[in-house]
């Protein structure tokens, strides 16, 4: 009787055993560490670049404020002051990087303003300014000093000096047209 016991409790705790070796087996998959956290990159929405282009949809996330809807399929105005999300390119916490914005002046803007003059910044630090007194393509550039760029991201934000204001044609406030906005290492 008593290796009957015994025998039918060794039973038991393998049956256990086994039972729990199989539960944790089975939610090894979608629950494990490395399963969470390919979720969690999934999940945490669309990756951040440090080149946003308007015409693409992608990067759209990355506009925070002053862009108005795509036009031509690769290009947007902009409001006055306007805001954009990059992400630091590599080793631009070691050795800086540079702004870089390519727009276009439109011939109507030089017309009634003369000149407009863009500035950009990060946060209190002023990148630097360029005014504009042509119409056509044209690209601003700044250094950007690497003490601003340790974050996984930073927001720069541009102001024009001068716009164009809303019509009874068109309600928006009118500054350049804004065609890529890029940081790239020093």
């Amino acid at each position: 009787m008593l290796n009957l016991r015994m025998t039918c409790s060794r039973l038991a705790f393998a049956a256990a055993l086994t039972a729990a070796l199989l539960t944790t087996a089975a939610c090894r998959g979608k629950h494990s560490p490395a399963a969470v956290k390919n979720e969690e990159v999934q999940e945490s929405g669309p990756k951040i670049s440090s080149a946003v282009k308007m015409g693409d949809a992608a990067s759209a996330d990355q506009l925070l404020r002053g862009f108005y809807a795509l036009e031509g399929n690769a290009w947007r105005w902009t409001a006055g002051t306007f805001t954009v999300l990059l992400r630091p390119p590599l080793a631009a916490a070691q050795h800086g990087a540079t702004l870089h914005l390519s727009c276009s002046i439109p011939d109507v803007v030089i017309q009634k303003l003369k000149a407009t003059t863009l500035t950009a910044g990060i946060g209190a630090t002023r990148l630097g300014s360029e005014t504009f007194r042509n119409p056509g393509a044209c690209t601003f550039s700044a250094p950007v000093p690497p003490e601003l760029l340790s974050g996984e991201t930073v927001t720069v934000d541009f102001k024009l000096d001068k716009t164009l204001p809303p019509t009874p044609e068109d309600k928006r406030e009118l500054g350049l047209i804004a065609v890529e906005i890029s940081l790239e290492s020093k």
